[in-house]
């Protein structure tokens, strides 16, 4: 009786772990999964970030305009006016918080996300006792060389 049980116990805890193992190969899977809404996470998150790796999340449409890289004239501008004002570019770098995403309509090869989301800098707002801001913003996404990208106005880059 008690090698019974001791078995049913051994053959109970290998089918958990194979379980376990299995949940964790699909959890990894839908995780590096590219679809519009992360893709329009990223890129905001890039965005107020001041991350040059946004430019890989625009369509070619928009990354280049009137010869020149829209993404690389805009933190120029921003690290600009913060120096101006006695900051450092890390100062200006915002995070995003509660972020949520509902898509409008999507096809194959088109998507329209709805995003919303708090932005603050931590730092910033502990001394200045500054508040969050609010964003609401609808992206239009396409499928380029394989990836969603972001295309249309998106905050002030293009507008």
């Amino acid at each position: 009786m008690a090698d019974s049980n001791k078995g049913s116990i051994i053959t109970g805890t290998i089918l958990i772990i194979v379980i376990a193992f299995f949940l964790q190969v699909l959890f990894v899977y839908a995780q590096n999964r590219d679809t519009p809404n992360k893709a329009a996470t990223e890129f905001t998150k890039a965005y107020f970030g001041l991350d040059i790796s946004m430019a890989d999340q625009l369509c070619q449409e928009n990354l280049i305009v009137d010869g020149v890289n829209i993404v690389d004239k805009y933190i120029d501008s921003v690290t600009t006016k913060a120096k101006a004002e006695g900051f450092r570019p890390f100062f200006v770098k915002n995070y995003l918080y509660h972020v949520q995403t509902n898509t409008i309509s999507k096809d194959k090869n088109k998507a329209k996300i709805n995003l919303t989301c708090e932005i603050k800098h931590p730092l910033r707002a502990f001394f200045t006792k500054e508040s969050s801001q609010n964003v609401d913003e609808t992206f239009d996404l396409i499928m380029e060389d394989g990836k969603w990208k972001v295309c249309g106005n998106v905050f002030s880059l293009c507008g």
